[in-house]
């Protein structure tokens, strides 16, 4: 409308007003390659190459304007069908063009130069129908050139408005989609404008600088809204197998089809004009060879795409052979396809064994449900990973960490599970390598504190019996020196014992344990070095137990990296510190916090600390391996290890999860009215042999001593004990051996065994097939002996 009423005050027929109209179209044609300019480095592949082919259009279209304004300027103005008029409509024939490179599909870069190749075609076939079906008659003179141009240009333009609806239908769900939409609303819009155009064009009455003049300028508008909508490339291309290979070259040989098929079908129509035969036969056989040529060159793209191809497939075929990972494709229906040789290398079975095998197979026994969950795993999210026990030919197995990735169609149907695996066994065995590295170089801190701690009780034993040697007159001073000698006989004991539990080397199996008890043994065993820091270590622990299915020895290790960590944040001469550690029960979980009041962890270093060799301390004072190592046992758990905020220094939060304990019942009582007469006492210590024989002799027992496991056998025939309390080692066989040993040669004798030991971490509970057994952690008290006694209730020998 602004541009109407500025064009409606200027001289209908006037110069000014003509040179206003063609100012006003040029600069929208070329508003249009701005604005493409201006984002062209925001496209590539082929979303660049449709915004190219319209600035291309534009620029053709705007030298065919050019054209016409100057023939106009020299009185030709209204003849229509010049050179320049071939410039205008194949410019104005570029966004029908552009479709071709089909931007919503994505780049697809590599297909570029090939779909170049068919908008040049399709543009030879624009050409040679303009110049077939207009320019032609147009130089015969057959007075169809005008009103042949006029009919082809409203069928070109409602073509290219529901070219444009079609396809913004089609990629309505796509970020290409409004683009789409704005395009098709422009080209509507100019198509129905231009029917006005045609018919003041035909009735002579259309000027420059006249309303008709939207039938361009709208369009061109509506492209350059477009533009502002259209998406940037994303980062990544994909390879669009939608269209197949056969489609791919129809539509490229299709324009070079029909030029000779149009051209010479044609020509028996006009007959009557050897002359404006001889001309269509000319232009197409001239449109045909180029045609072929464009063809041609169509095929070599074509051939040079498939040669990068095949070598970009040949050398992804080499690295997966040569690569260390193990690397196994399946089909959608488990059937092995492929493995590389470092797959077949690490199984022992041959290609052909393989494909004998359905996916995920070989697969250890205990592995074997795993059958059934990855494939789930993989139609419901696509993806797994996890650790899988792979099965070797000859029976043995190895741990492998594996990535699962289901490949897909465009119709979204699997085709192809493709694993990645790696041997993790020796990593694995690093990794334990590193705990128990970790946990000596954590002993050697605890070393000076316990020795410190434990010489204090044993200095008052020592003192006590000395004063008890020299001094027989005062029982009350006696008797309270020998409490003091059984109390800090305990609390040596008890040391000795939380140490040991710490050092021990325990199996991997995972056992049943109290986290409240192994947090309060190895914070005792760090109380006493944090005492003499000057830092308060407090300890509360939930009122009830939390049962939790853990190897003790990763727990252990946890707790005491956490406290160290702590302490090392704390050590500050200027000022006291303190440590709080307490175990809760949440929502199934069982939590362990580590609380100090020191300067906390800054943001900065917060995503880094459970990072492996990440240290603050300086070179040669720390490992950084404590809270890495931590989190790893953690994970291997199903727990966690988190740094949380926390609004004085910092906190420390280990989850795992609980484990639901079965009902037991008590220990049953015995029955029998008789009393226990015999206990055979095996030790190859002197004093604790008499120890147990005296204590026992107090109780009304008969007891027979013996050193040696040889020595027990032979009483055992002629003594016939109704219990027997054996040392877990001594020279020559332990406890568990011999009771062994008796329950095999004696098998109608019913006696029960207690093992005693000073190493408790060594006996994980009473041996498999021992039955009324029990075991005795040294030092032991007499109220400890009566309590087993009780529970065993040993028989009368026969």
């Amino acid at each position: 409308m602004c541009y109407a009423a500025a064009a409606a005050t200027l001289n209908p027929t006037g110069t000014a007003r003509s040179l206003f109209g063609n100012a006003a179209i040029v600069c929208a044609a070329a508003l249009v390659v701005v604005a493409i300019r201006r984002r062209r480095d925001q496209w590539s592949g082929c979303q660049r190459l449709f915004w190219d082919t319209f600035a291309a259009g534009m620029c053709v279209w705007l030298l065919g304007h050019v054209g016409w304004a100057i023939a106009e300027a020299n009185g030709q103005g209204n003849h229509w069908v010049e050179w320049h008029t071939i410039f205008a409509l194949t410019g104005g024939a570029a966004p029908l063009l552009a479709v071709v490179a089909r931007p919503h599909r994505g780049i697809r870069q590599y297909a570029t130069a090939a779909v170049s190749v068919d908008i040049a075609s399709y543009g030879l076939l624009t050409v040679f129908a303009y110049a077939y079906f207009v320019l032609v008659p147009d130089l015969n003179h057959e007075r169809l050139g005008n009103s042949a141009l006029l009919t082809s240009v409203e069928v070109f333009r409602f073509t290219l408005a529901g070219t444009m609806w079609a396809i913004a239908i089609v990629a309505r769900k796509t970020d290409w989609g409004r683009t789409y939409r704005r395009l098709a609303i422009g080209t509507t819009a100019g198509a129905f404008l231009r029917i006005l155009t045609n018919q003041a064009i035909a009735d002579h009455t259309y000027h420059v600088g006249s309303f008709y003049d939207a039938a361009w300028i709208v369009p061109f508008l509506s492209y350059v809204w477009a533009i502002q909508a259209a998406p940037a490339s994303p980062e990544t291309d994909v390879v669009d197998e939608r269209t197949s290979a056969v489609t791919f070259a129809l539509l490229s040989a299709m324009p070079v089809l029909l030029i000779p098929i149009v051209g010479y079908a044609a020509l028996p129509l006009r007959a009557s004009d050897p002359q404006g035969t001889s001309f269509r036969a000319l232009l197409t056989g001239m449109a045909t060879v180029g045609g072929l040529g464009l063809l041609t060159l169509r095929l070599v793209v074509q051939r040079g795409q498939l040669q990068r191809a095949d070598s970009l497939a040949r050398l992804l075929g080499a690295a997966t052979e040569q690569t260390g990972d193990l690397i196994l494709i399946a089909r959608a229906d488990g059937s092995v396809e492929h493995a590389n040789d470092a797959f077949l290398k690490a199984v022992g079975f041959t290609r052909r064994e393989l494909s004998l095998f359905r996916f995920p197979q070989p697969l250890a026994p205990e592995f074997l449900t795993l059958s059934d969950e990855i494939p789930a795993e993989l139609r419901a999210h696509g993806i797994w990973r996890g650790t899988l026990r792979r099965r070797r030919r000859d029976g043995s197995s190895f741990t492998a960490s594996s990535t699962v990735v289901a490949l897909k169609n465009q119709r979204g149907e699997i085709t192809h599970h493709v694993s990645v695996e790696r041997d993790v066994t020796d990593e694995l065995r690093l990794r334990d390598q590193l705990v128990h590295s970790e946990r000596l170089s954590a002993v050697g801190e605890l070393v000076a504190g316990v020795a410190h701690e434990i010489n204090n009780p044993l200095q008052a034993i020592v003192g006590c019996v000395e004063l008890l040697i020299d001094d027989h007159n005062d029982p009350a001073m006696m008797r309270r020196d020998l409490e003091i000698v059984r109390r800090e006989a305990g609390r040596a004991g008890h040391i000795v014992r939380n140490l040991l539990s710490f050092v021990r080397r325990s199996p991997p199996d995972r056992t049943v344990a109290d986290l409240n008890q192994i947090v309060k043994q190895t914070a005792e065993l760090r109380a006493y070095h944090l005492r003499q820091q000057n830092i308060t270590l407090r300890v509360q622990c939930a009122s009830e137990p939390l049962p939790v299915l853990v190897d003790r020895e990763g727990i252990q290790q946890i707790v005491l990296n956490l406290l160290m960590n702590a302490e090392q944040a704390l050590e500050s001469p200027s000022r006291a510190g303190s440590i709080v550690v307490r175990t809760i029960h949440a929502a199934g979980q069982q939590v362990l916090e580590v609380l100090d009041d020191g300067p906390g962890i800054s943001p900065e270093l917060r995503g880094r600390i459970f990072e492996p060799f990440f240290t603050t301390k300086e070179v040669g004072e720390g490992t950084g391996l404590g809270l890495s190592i931590s989190h790893g046992i953690a994970a291997a758990h199903g727990g966690s290890l988190e740094a949380r905020e926390s609004n004085v220094g910092a906190c420390f939060r280990l989850t795992l999860p609980a484990h639901v304990v079965a009902q037991s019942l008590p220990p049953r009582a015995s029955n029998s009215g008789d009393a226990p007469t015999r206990v055979l006492v095996v030790d190859d210590e002197e004093p604790i042999r008499r120890l147990l024989g005296r204590l026992l002799a107090r109780r009304g027992y008969e007891v027979a001593e013996a050193k040696t496991v040889d020595e027990a056998f032979s009483l055992v025939q002629t003594f016939e004990p109704g219990l027997m309390i054996a040392d877990v080692r001594m020279p020559g066989g332990g406890g568990v051996a011999l009771a062994r040993q008796v329950q095999t040669a004696f098998p109608g004798l019913a006696v029960g065994f207690i093992f005693i030991t000073g190493d408790l971490a060594s006996l994980q509970g009473v041996p498999e097939g021992l039955d009324h057994a029990a075991v005795l952690a040294k030092p032991f008290t007499a109220s400890d002996l009566d309590a087993l006694l009780t529970q065993l209730a040993p028989v009368r020998a026969r």
